[in-house]
């Protein structure tokens, strides 16, 4: 059996170089006996090592606990040993060999005090800093809105929560459709609130908002030095950001195809690469996507990858516009109401009768949002007391008013849509002087969104950029 008592001393003295790196340094042998000491050990007890090699640890150092992990096999780690009235912090650990101890090695892990206690503050730092960065990132990426938060009484309404409860007990991805303004996020939210995911995050990308060359690496994170103003430590994406949680891609019919790609990628796998990386990451990451443009036109105009799309709508919801589910109007005025008084002290008591028949006459192209502006307006005038007519429409400009109302008098609801957006189009982009870009922020859209919507609806002379 091989023991360490038995090396020979030129064997020995190239593992003391080694522990040298250590500073402090001790090994034993199976006996308890001393076969490697450092200088530095040596210097601070005022011993040579000929006065020490071959001694057992105990009759040389007698207050060492080097024979308790030769006895037990257990380490012992960052203990504090006192040598010639100094404090060392010191780790002891076995030496095995084939499942026997045949010795124990000591060693430094600070030579002073003052370096242990410097260390300790910069890790309570350091935990401290994670601490308030986790919290952060669970406050601005937890769930604001649950079931509770939609508001609406009609069918669709119903049926779309009612989809929210079945599905949200899976980790299936989740595909939300509906016009800008409908409450697509609220949605989201609801369908991570009500899931085991809920303590996990909620990270939400825009992926109309992100240049395209950034949005790989805001989604995938990128490591050192993979480009031009990369961070030294490199950064994790929103999907490790989002891991056992939930992942919110709104106007994902934005994505680039390079992206498109990157994102089946790790669908498939679940892991990814960051970006200039060559290690995988595994990730876990329930998807819930949301466009206001049909992905399968998209698709069949080769714009939208389709195996993607196949990834992505295993559970649709569609979101229907205001105008569609005009019985929601009136609990949802009662709910901006409530809003605006919790949130400025206000005191509004409700609406008028006539402004209310108002609202049913104007057909929303803005849907739930442009409601909550036009309620938040008409509250700020009337101060306190009932919302009159007057309150209604003195801010509200050609909104609602009976200037703006449909020439189309019949009751198919395609035409009348069609009719309301075009005119809400051409009214933001003349507001904004032809500038399409400032039209589709106006609007609520992506550029390519309003132009889509523009093609839609046969207004061609839009198209036009304008001249300078």
């Amino acid at each position: 059996m091989f023991r360490l008592s038995t090396i020979p001393q030129k064997y020995l003295d190239v593992i003391e170089t080694i522990f040298n790196e250590f500073d402090g340094a001790l090994v034993i042998d199976e006996l308890g006996k001393i076969r490697i000491i450092t200088d530095y050990y040596c210097r601070a007890s005022g011993l040579s090592k000929q006065e020490v090699l071959g001694k057992r640890v105990d009759e040389v150092f007698p207050t060492t606990r080097m024979l308790e992990v030769l006895n037990t096999g257990k380490p012992i780690i960052a203990d504090i040993w006192e040598l010639a009235g100094k404090s060392q912090i010191v780790s002891r650990v076995p030496i095995t060999l084939n499942g026997s101890i045949i010795g124990a090695a000591g060693f430094n892990i600070f030579r002073y005090l003052d370096d242990a206690q410097g260390f300790a503050h910069r890790i309570t730092n350091m935990f401290s800093e994670l601490k308030y960065y986790k919290e952060e990132v669970k406050r601005l990426s937890s769930a604001k809105y649950s079931l509770a938060s939609i508001v609406g009484k009609s069918d669709a309404i119903v049926e779309a929560k009612e989809q929210v409860r079945m599905v949200a007990a899976t980790s299936m991805p989740v595909s939300i459709t509906g016009e800008t303004g409908t409450g697509k996020e609220l949605f989201a939210h609801a369908v991570h609130q009500e899931s085991s995911r809920r303590e996990y995050p909620l990270i939400r990308v825009n992926c109309a908002s992100i240049p395209e060359n950034l949005l790989e690496s805001e989604l995938f994170g990128y490591e050192e030095g993979a480009f031009t103003g990369a961070r030294k430590s490199g950064k994790p994406g929103k999907f490790e950001l989002a891991h056992k949680g939930t992942l919110f891609l709104d106007e994902i019919s934005e994505l680039s195809w390079v992206a498109q790609a990157g994102l089946l990628r790790v669908l498939q796998e679940k892991e990814l690469e960051r970006v200039g990386g060559i290690d995988t990451i595994a990730v876990d990451v329930r998807i819930i996507s949301a466009t206001n443009l049909p992905l399968r036109e998209l698709v069949s105009q080769g714009k939208f990858r389709k195996d993607l799309f196949f990834r992505l709508d295993v559970f649709p919801i569609h979101i229907p516009p205001l105008r569609e589910r005009m019985e929601d109007l009136e609990p949802l005025t009662e709910f901006f109401i409530n809003q605006f008084n919790q949130e400025t002290g206000g005191h509004i008591k409700g609406i008028s009768k006539e402004a209310m028949a108002r609202l049913h006459q104007y057909h929303w192209p803005g849907n739930v949002r442009e409601l909550n502006t036009v309620i938040e307006r008409a509250c700020i005038d009337t101060g306190a007391g009932i919302i009159s007519i007057d309150n209604l429409l003195r801010f509200a400009g050609s909104k609602v008013s009976a200037d703006n109302r449909l020439k189309y008098q019949g009751f198919d609801l395609a035409k009348a849509r069609d009719e309301a957006e075009k005119l809400t189009i051409i009214r933001a982009i003349k507001a904004c002087r032809g500038n399409k870009t400032q039209a589709a922020q106006l609007l609520g859209l992506s550029r390519s969104a309003l132009y889509y919507k523009i093609k839609q609806l046969q207004i061609p002379h839009l198209l036009d950029e304008p001249k300078n």
